[in-house]
């Protein structure tokens, strides 16, 4: 039996041509032959993980079968529109800027965040910015405690602990925007008889880091099995622009900017994906400390953190259960 040699470069892709030639394989067997689709839509945000799976979507069915959206709204960073749109134009495929501004504020996201923030700070106005992040230490406990962040006008950062029920109205009413900019999806892709295409990575899918019905609701996941590293390696074999390279990945939920580090990881992708790989492995722990420079209490801490993770998130990644009726048959 050969020994697996664990190191930092174990998630480094040998064969990358090889590789995405089978994943723009795999895109258009999924959209043409199974699914009898003229076409693909993707989401584009502007972020590495949408620019990755528009450009293989682009190779596998051709440019002009691809559709890109681009769904801003009030909160979203401006820049993340311009540098979609920038993308767009690079892998010369169409696009259409659908503002969700609006259907969000029908359904009281705004209003319904900003009345816990306003409750949790009193001096809270149209001129601060808020986040959602959270604290999770691995020299002690590794436990995740939500937190708000506030940005005030003269830029002071305020750090304010939410209790459990407010943490689960806010990510409710923000998933909202998940699920309306995937509604959005489908009634193009429905328009044109074409698959919606996800965007979600490897680390995101184990960990729970989508939601379910909303970036979560697609027809196909071609990067589902690929961790984030490995996405920023098909990304410079691609050819994605620099500036996609080189942005740091954000949710973009939030009028105060967050990576998805602080709001949900608190690791870097680097440390997360190999630490998921090793438990896929079995990699032993000396093994893991020595390649990480990681103690083995800290190691413990975030492999129970992320165990947490994949138990809690569970449902996310099955299909609702029905009732089996054989016995009444």
């Amino acid at each position: 039996m050969i020994k697996l040699v664990f190191s930092k470069d174990s998630l480094y892709i040998k064969d990358i041509k090889n590789l995405t030639k089978s994943l723009e394989s795999f895109i258009h067997t999924q959209t043409i032959e199974k699914y009898r689709k003229r076409g693909i839509v993707v989401g584009i945000s502007g972020g590495i993980d949408s620019a990755v799976t528009a450009a293989l979507a682009s190779n596998a069915v051709g440019k002009e079968n691809v559709l890109g959206i681009i769904l801003p709204e009030k909160e979203s960073n401006p820049e993340s529109q311009e540098i979609a749109k920038k993308l767009c134009k690079n892998l010369e495929i169409k696009y259409i800027i659908d503002d969700i501004t609006s259907i969000l504020d029908s359904a009281s996201v705004y209003k319904i965040r900003e009345e816990i923030v306003q409750k949790l700070f009193p001096n809270f106005n149209n001129s601060c910015k808020y986040r959602l992040i959270f604290s999770e230490n691995f020299d002690n406990d590794g436990l995740s405690i939500p937190y708000l962040e506030i940005q005030d006008s003269q830029n002071q950062i305020h750090k304010i602990k939410i209790s459990l029920n407010d943490y689960l109205t806010i990510t409710a009413a923000t998933n909202i925007k998940h699920r309306t900019r995937m509604s959005r999806l489908y009634y193009y892709a429905e328009k044109n008889n074409f698959l919606v295409c996800g965007t979600t990575n490897k680390a995101e899918f184990q960990q729970g880091y989508f939601v379910k019905y909303g970036d979560g609701g697609v027809d196909i996941e071609p990067l589902a099995n690929l961790f984030k590293t490995q996405v920023y390696q098909l990304a410079k074999f691609l050819s994605i622009p620099s500036e996609i390279l080189q942005r740091k990945a954000s949710p973009d939920t939030w009028s105060f900017d967050v990576s998805d580090e602080e709001f949900f990881f608190s690791l870097p992708y680097e440390i997360i994906d190999l630490l998921l790989y090793a438990k896929e492995q079995s990699i032993p722990l000396i093994q893991i400390c020595s390649v990480l420079n990681l103690k083995e209490d800290q190691v413990k801490r975030i492999v129970k953190s992320q165990e947490r993770k994949w138990n809690s998130s569970k449902t996310l990644r099955t299909f609702p259960p029905s009732f089996d009726m054989k016995d009444f048959l």
